[in-house]
């Protein structure tokens, strides 16, 4: 009796940690996306910074923010935390990190020349606004519209430039300062790459608009039609 009693007690005294703990646990995945934009304030400070390791550190938040975009999905999916509001503010994230990150990388000159990729950015954001109200349009009359498998490999490839633009000042300043040798060569490289990949997730990013526009344009009818995607 006194056993059931000590076991009663301690589960009570455990209760309100397992109720907050629970708590925490349901908010995990929004806490992870809405920290990728305290991330990307960080990193706007951090390329601006002279000192030693700064551009490291920026390189490993914007490495942080690649992985938390698929970290929050990943947890809601497996303990079934997704939710409308999870989904909205997730791509809403995304958009803002990833346009957000190549208006930082054009600033800083890492991303040019200025006026074609300036071009090029807006194009990318106009696509990703037009999509973006293609669903809500479908959303209000009872359309789901999947997502298409050329959109996710836009972005894994938009995620990859980013991270390896951002590469490129940690090998030219804090590598080469630490290891007391000559970078540039490399860090250039490292760069054609990054643009290689830009280009790449550009082109992806602007046909997979135009798919979707030709394919879901009969969301802008006025007839109440429906189609499964």
């Amino acid at each position: 009796m006194k056993r059931l009693t000590r076991k009663r007690i301690q589960l009570e005294c455990l209760a309100p940690v397992l109720s907050v703990s629970l708590q925490y646990m349901r908010a995990l995945p929004n806490i992870i996306t809405f920290s990728r934009i305290v991330v990307l304030a960080l990193i706007v400070w951090l390329v601006y910074q002279p000192w030693l390791g700064a551009a490291t550190l920026a390189f490993f938040c914007i490495l942080y923010g690649a992985i938390s975009d698929f970290l929050d999905g990943y947890l809601a999916r497996k303990y079934q935390l997704i939710t409308n509001f999870g989904k909205i503010m997730d791509a809403l994230v995304d958009k803002v990190m990833v346009l957000g990150s190549f208006i930082l990388l054009i600033v800083v000159g890492l991303l040019g020349p200025v006026l074609l990729m300036s071009i090029l950015v807006f194009l990318i954001a106009a696509r990703e606004i037009g999509i973006t109200v293609i669903r809500m349009i479908a959303a209000r009359k009872g359309i789901v519209l999947a997502a298409e498998s050329m959109g996710k490999r836009k972005t894994i490839w938009q995620i990859t430039a980013i991270c390896v633009f951002f590469a490129v000042p940690m090998f030219e300043r804090d590598l080469a300062e630490v290891l007391g040798a000559d970078l540039s060569l490399f860090a250039f490289y490292v760069w054609v790459n990054a643009m290689l990949y830009f280009a790449l997730s550009t082109f992806l990013t602007l046909w997979s608009g135009a798919f979707y526009l030709k394919r879901y344009a009969f969301v802008f009818r006025p007839e109440n039609g429906s189609m499964a995607a």
